[in-house]
This record gives structure tokens, C-alpha cells and sequence, in this order.
């Protein structure tokens, strides 16, 4: 039947290319809609409460990612006048950004940053900003106000922050720095240190790695390109499946663009997946196709014409069904990444699988046709000389039958599996960048000046109206941080309390941290306060029936393990302090880190399970024989302990981008294992006596050229200085595909060679 189908492909080949090259016209226009943005609602998981905090903070608080913004004196002198000059520019420029969440907005020069000063028989309220050319004053205005040091003023007044939270742009995180970036630069000169940080900065900075992508593709191609030259040694080995590939990239880019999904850290990688996988499957079809042609023209009279449009047909059908299946069966590896409740995971998976199954219709259909219309291959006398692909497969042809392979990979298996137990599961932005990078280094110096660049949130909600004035929550929330301030990684606290206190000592002439003993005590504090300065400056802290409070938690660190830690303590804290009906929510881009983190753990499981049930069903239909089923899936299984293990040995964290390597891992990695077995199963109805060394020679030289056209596709994301995730997928992926090649051709031919089941006797 696919003979027949390959058979009207060749006779039909003009329209094929045609269609073909019409359908990547269109696809390439559409690949201009591609940008690179990483959309924060696609990389949260709605379900889990974090998450859902986040709609609810932000409506009612206004909290979005943050922009941290420090001026440091290089003079050395505490409120510099310089200094506050340029952290004004800066607070008065930022105003007028269309994106700004202007509540939120808070320097020494802003509206809402205000002092609590003893008045007439009351307090007044009095903006900083209006006492910045009186040096003495300000730096006692600050001194009696602590609710700003560590916030936005360093402990000894040298350094200064802007703080403004944006909300999201369309275009992306990089599009909010690009249009703060010229405010920050005038600012620059020898007077000052300006560094950057905050949630904004870091989400920028990785859609940038990610637009490396852009040069990193060009350079994997032409890697591929040199490692397919080796291999066949034609222009036509070079350039074929090179063409399949880039079709194939195309097609799916064009998809991307035409649906108006954009790339982002996780699917930025997909192109060079493409590459690869297409590439691959194009090897195994052209190596097959050489070997029938040069048959044919030894072995008949057919003229080069007549031999390679009949050696077109035999290839593809031949090959054809097991490329299906190897396809399909990836695929489905990938797709099934949409148990994942991340979105962008999702993506992730399923246009790595439609690039796939572009890669079989495109090998099924287009290139038939192509080499149908191609000049015949030149027949040449081979090379004595064996090259390192020769030596290697003849290495495993002699040892294949012997207890060596079975012994080191039982070493092996044992050895890497000790460290599966050492293997973390970690979610942080600051931990994707080496610590040389600017991003990490402006960030330490802003955690060791200030309170923290990263903020948490936790939403007080006391279930009634007024409730917030309630003394009993106002102890304890005063008493949580207290607490909180001792835990490392915490730097600053503040909320609602802070200024409370503020007001009863001034109205009390004392330096005490009490706080008033009645509800209507603190009602006519706010009161005063409103009437003295202005509601809005408390919108932050409270929601406008004060049912609801929020505490923001200035810290250091954004790993999910100390944030994890951080709410299990506060919540145990919590319980003992406050009343009966009063909850408490957390929130914040940290926070949002540790949603993932629980959340990985419970998808990657059911991923791997999934993935290892569809390979192992797949497999048993194909070759009618469950033994088959469990042959392919030996070497993915000892693949994913590799991974597993290799994490836990060399101390990188499962994270998102770690974990969908087992996918990839599996979803290619059952090529070699199938394709493998589909041509032991042919050599041995010609003969068994040598099926081992020609599979070996045939399929498994090709497996092995798929597997270094994976491993330098990924190789080249090593390139990628500073970005730990792009280094990390070159490093295990390249792993990964070595591992599983090498299991593939040492287990499988070994077994099949020693036990002959039946299956492989079946015609």
C-alpha cells in the first residue's frame, strides 16, 4: 500500500513540489508575526492557590512585577545631592510611562512617600520630597520614618531606590525595559553607581537569551550541515536533509506566527529541535536510499535513471512504515507534554510534535519527488581508509554478543542511579544566570544595600469589613514581622502596622512600638491620616473597607525551597496569633516559583509515565510482540535514569526546562530502538548469519548520525555565555542522545542476535 502511495507521489512529483513550496511560501510569511515574549499568565499553573492569589492581590492592591532602580553615591556622602537630583529625573520620567501602575510607584521624591511628623496636639503627614535641598532635615525625616530604610533608602543614606511595578505589556518584559532603559542611561556618569533589578529586569534579561536563538540556529545548521557532509560524503547527503529540516522549521514557525503564539525560554529552543529530528529521519531515508541504488546498479541492468527512481520507491517503502511509526510515536511523546497544566509547556509540546509529523509528510511526499527528479548518485569505488563512524560500529559489531556491554551498563545504571537521590527540584529566575552576569551582580549589590529585590506578598483577610482595625490583627501582624525579619533571606517587612506605630508614637511623644488598644483609635488615627495626607498613599497596604491588608516581604532570594519554607513558617506562625476567620494568601513572583516547583513535581511523574505507557502500546502493535514493546523501551528507561541521575551528580535543579528532556529523551530516542529492530528483522529473512553487522553497518550507522545531529544542534546552545538553561539543554540533551544511542546499539542487536525471538522470524 505505501508502495503504491510512494509510486503516485513519483508520478505526480511536479505537483508535489509545487504544493510543497506554495504551502512553505505561505508558512515563511507568517513567520514574520514571530516575536519573543514571555507571556506570565502561560507559565503559572491557574489551578494552584499562589496563582490564584495573584488576581486577587492585584485587583485589590495593584501588585504587579516590580523594577527596582538603584543610585548609589560614589562620593560616599550620605544624602547626596546629586543622588536625590537623579532619583527625581528618574521618579518624574517613570510617571509618564504608559505601563506604570502609578500607586505603586515609590522613591524619596514620590507623592506617596511621606513623613509622620508630631504637629499641633496631632501629627502631620509631609511628602520627603518637599525637604530634598535640606540635607539635615531629610536625613531626620528618614531617621524618625524607618518605614523607608531598607525599602528605599540604604541604613546609612547613600543609596536610593525608585521602585515602580508595570503592568504587563503585550510585546513583553523586554518592551517595558526598552522604554525605561534611555531614563536609566542619561542618568549615568561618573558621580553615581545605577544598578537594576526586580522581577522586570530578570523576565527581560531571559527573553533576550532567548532572542540568541536567532544566531544559534544559523550556527547549528551549519554544524549539521559539516556533520552530513562526513557521513555521505555527496552534496546531495549534505543539502537533502538539510532541505527537510528547514522545510519542516518553517511550516511549524509558520503555524506559530499565523496563531499568534509567540517564542519563549521553553519553546525559543524548538527550531534546533526541529533541526535535529529532521535531519534525522531524513538520514535514515537517504542512507537507505543509497544502499538500494547502489544494489540496483550492481546487481541489474537498470540505466542510473531507471535505478533511482525505482531505488526512490524501495527506500520509502521500506523505510517508509517504520519512519511512520518512529514519528508518530515521538510525536505523541511530545504532545503528550500537554498534561502539563503550564501553557507554555504545552506549546512547548505541541508544535515540537507538528514539526515532527511536517518531517514525515514532508519525507513522505516532497522529497520522493525531489530525488525522483534529481540527478543520479555517482557510482564510486569506497574508501579503504574506515573513518570514526566505521571504527565505533565495528567496535560494537565485535563486542555485541559478549558479557561486556550487559556488565558496563549495569555499572553504569548502578552508578548514575545514586545520584538520582541528590536531584532537586528548583524553580529560580536568579539561578538561570551565571554569577558574572550583570543581572546577578547588580542584583547582590542592590540585596546587600537594601532590604531585598524580590517581594512577597501575604494578604491578611479578616472576613469582615473594618476588620483590619481590629488590634487583635494588628498585634499580630506586628508580631508575624518580628519574625519574619529573623528568618534568613528576609530583609525588610512592611504593612499597614508600620505606619500605625508610626502615628501612636508621635501622637504619644514616645519611641514605644505599641500599638493603639482600640479599634476607634486606629479609625481616627487613618482618619487624620487621610486628612493630613492622602488616602491613596495607603492603597498599597489596605483595601478600601480594610477587610483586606497586605504584608510585603522584601527578600533576597527567589528559589522555591526558601519560599516554601517561607510559607510553611509564616503559617505556622500564623495560627497561634490571629483571631478565628482570618486567612491568610500568598503572592508575588516568588511565590509564583514555588507553584511550579509543586506542581512539576506531579506532572513530570504522569509525563514520564505517560510517555513510557504510549512508546511501550505503540511499539507491541508495531512488531505484534509485547517482548518488542519491552526491547524499545530498555534503552529509553535507562536514558531517563541517566538524566535523572546526571542532575542529581553535576547539582542542576529539575525545573521546567530540565524537565522536558525525558520527553525529548524518549520521544527521540525510541527512533533508534525501532528502526534498529525493523531492519534486524529484514537482514535476518536474508540472512542471519551476518543480520547483526548489517544492521549494524546500515541502521545503526545511521542512528548513529542522528544522534550527533541531535547532540550538535543542542551543542551550540553552550554558546549561549551566561545562561545557565541554555547550557544546561546542550549538556543533557547531548547526554541524553548518547546514552540512548549507545544503549540502543549495544542491547538491542545483542539480544536479538543471542535469544531470536519469534518476532523477528515473522515476515
Amino acid at each position: 500500500m505505501l508502495s503504491n502511495f510512494v509510486y503516485f507521489v513519483v508520478r505526480n512529483r511536479f505537483v508535489i513540489i509545487s504544493l510543497t513550496l506554495l504551502l512553505t511560501v505561505i508558512a515563511g510569511f507568517f513567520t514574520t508575526n514571530l516575536k519573543v515574549i514571555i507571556d506570565p499568565v502561560a507559565i503559572l499553573p491557574a489551578s494552584h492557590p499562589f496563582v490564584s492569589s495573584k488576581t486577587l492581590l492585584q485587583k485589590t492592591f495593584n501588585t504587579y512585577d516590580a523594577l527596582v532602580i538603584v543610585v548609589e553615591s560614589k562620593s560616599g556622602n550620605s544624602v547626596d545631592a546629586v543622588v536625590l537630583e537623579k532619583i527625581q529625573r528618574i521618579t518624574n520620567q517613570l510617571k509618564q510611562d504608559k505601563g506604570l501602575v502609578k500607586s505603586t510607584l515609590l522613591s524619596v521624591t514620590s507623592q506617596n512617600a511621606k513623613a509622620i511628623l508630631s504637629g499641633n496636639e496631632s501629627f502631620e503627614v509631609r511628602p520627603l520630597h518637599t525637604v530634598l535641598n535640606q540635607p539635615e532635615k531629610l536625613r531626620a525625616w528618614l531617621d524618625a520614618n524607618p518605614i523607608y530604610r531598607n525599602a528605599i533608602v540604604s541604613p546609612d543614606q547613600k543609596s536610593f531606590a525608585v521602585i515602580a511595578e508595570f503592568y504587563p505589556d503585550p510585546d513583553g518584559y523586554n518592551s517595558i525595559l526598552q522604554r525605561i532603559q534611555p531614563i536609566i542611561d542619561k542618568e549615568c556618569d561618573d558621580n553615581v553607581n545605577i544598578y537594576l533589578s526586580g522581577e522586570v529586569d530578570f523576565m527581560a534579561e531571559i527573553e533576550r537569551y532567548s532572542e540568541r536563538m536567532i544566531i544559534l540556529v544559523p550556527i547549528a545548521i551549519v554544524l549539521i550541515a559539516v556533520l552530513l557532509f562526513s557521513a555521505f560524503g555527496s552534496l546531495q547527503g549534505l543539502f537533502l536533509p538539510l532541505l527537510t529540516a528547514n522545510l519542516a522549521l518553517i511550516w511549524v514557525l509558520g503555524i506559530m506566527g499565523a496563531s499568534g503564539i509567540p517564542l519563549d525560554v521553553f519553546n525559543a529552543t524548538t527550531p534546533i529541535l526541529i533541526l535535529a529530528i529532521a535531519a534525522g529521519h531524513a538520514v535514515q531515508m537517504l542512507k537507505r536510499y543509497y544502499e538500494k541504488y547502489e544494489r540496483l546498479r550492481l546487481e541489474t541492468n537498470l540505466t542510473p535513471k531507471e535505478a533511482n527512481e525505482l531505488a526512490v520507491i524501495n527506500s520509502v517503502s521500506k523505510v517508509g512504515k517504520y519512519m511512520i511509526a518512529a514519528s508518530v510515536i515521538a510525536a505523541m511523546g511530545f504532545l503528550s507534554l500537554t498534561v502539563f497544566e503550564i501553557k507554555t509547556v504545552k506549546v512547548f509540546g505541541i508544535f515540537t510534535g507538528l514539526g515532527i509529523l511536517s518531517t514525515l509528510l514532508i519525507e513522505l511526499t516532497f522529497m520522493p519527488a525531489l530525488r525522483s527528479m534529481l540527478k543520479p548518485p555517482v557510482m564510486k569505488p569506497k574508501p579503504i581508509r574506515r573513518g570514526l563512524w566505521d571504527k565505533l560500529i565495528d567496535f560494537i559489531d565485535h563486542h555485541s554478543i559478549t558479557k561486556r556491554f550487559a556488565v558496563f551498563w549495569l555499572v553504569a545504571i548502578v552508578t548514575v542511579t545514586i545520584g538520582i537521590s541528590q536531584v532537586k527540584i528548583e524553580n529560580s529566575n536568579k539561578a538561570n544566570f551565571a554569577d558574572w552576569t550583570t543581572v546577578r551582580q547588580d542584583d547582590a549589590v542592590i540585596n546587600e544595600k537594601l532590604g531585598g529585590t524580590q517581594t512577597f506578598y501575604i494578604m491578611i483577610d479578616t472576613g469582615q469589613i473594618d476588620g483590619v482595625k481590629n488590634p487583635a490583627v494588628l498585634n499580630a501582624m506586628a508580631t508575624l514581622q518580628r519574625r519574619l525579619i529573623e528568618m534568613e533571606g528576609v530583609g525588610k517587612t512592611v504593612s499597614l502596622v508600620n505606619f500605625i506605630t508610626r502615628m501612636h508614637q508621635v501622637m504619644r511623644g514616645t519611641d514605644s512600638k505599641d500599638l493603639p488598644e482600640t479599634a476607634e483609635t486606629v479609625g481616627q488615627y487613618l482618619l487624620l491620616y487621610s486628612m493630613s495626607g492622602d488616602p491613596d498613599d495607603l492603597k498599597s497596604y489596605v483595601d478600601f473597607n480594610y477587610q483586606r491588608a497586605n504584608l510585603k516581604v522584601f527578600v533576597k532570594k527567589d528559589d522555591s525551597t526558601f519560599v516554601m519554607n517561607l510559607v510553611n513558617q509564616t503559617q505556622a506562625i500564623a495560627k497561634d496569633l490571629f483571631p478565628a476567620g482570618v486567612t491568610l494568601q500568598f503572592g508575588g513572583g516568588i511565590a509564583e516559583a514555588a507553584a511550579l516547583n509543586e506542581v512539576l513535581v506531579h506532572d513530570k511523574l504522569l509525563n514520564i509515565a505517560q510517555i513510557i505507557g504510549v512508546v511501550f502500546i505503540a511499539s507491541t502493535l508495531l512488531f505484534r510482540s509485547v517482548l518488542a514493546g519491552f526491547l524499545v523501551l530498555l534503552p529509553l528507561v535507562i536514558t531517563v535514569i541517566f538524566n535523572f541521575g546526571l542532575l542529581g551528580w553535576l547539582g542542576i535543579p529539575l525545573n521546567i526546562p530540565t524537565s522536558l528532556i525525558s520527553a525529548m529523551a524518549v520521544g527521540i530516542g525510541a527512533d533508534y530502538a525501532i528502526y534498529l529492530i525493523s531492519r534486524y528483522r529484514e537482514e535476518y529473512q536474508r540472512n542471519k548469519n551476518t543480520a547483526l553487522t548489517n544492521t549494524l553497518q546500515s541502521a545503526g550507522k545511521a542512528c548513529l548520525y542522528v544522534a550527533s545531529a541531535v547532540s550538535i544542534g543542542y551543542g551550540v546552545l553552550a554558546l549561549s555565555f551566561g545562561f545557565k538553561v541554555h547550557q544546561w539543554l546542550a549538556l543533557l540533551i547531548g547526554c541524553a542522545m548518547l546514552v540512548s544511542v549507545f544503549a540502543s546499539l549495544t542491547l538491542i542487536p545483542s539480544i536479538l542476535r543471542r535469544f531470536e525471538p519469534n518476532f523477528i522470524k515473522r515476515v
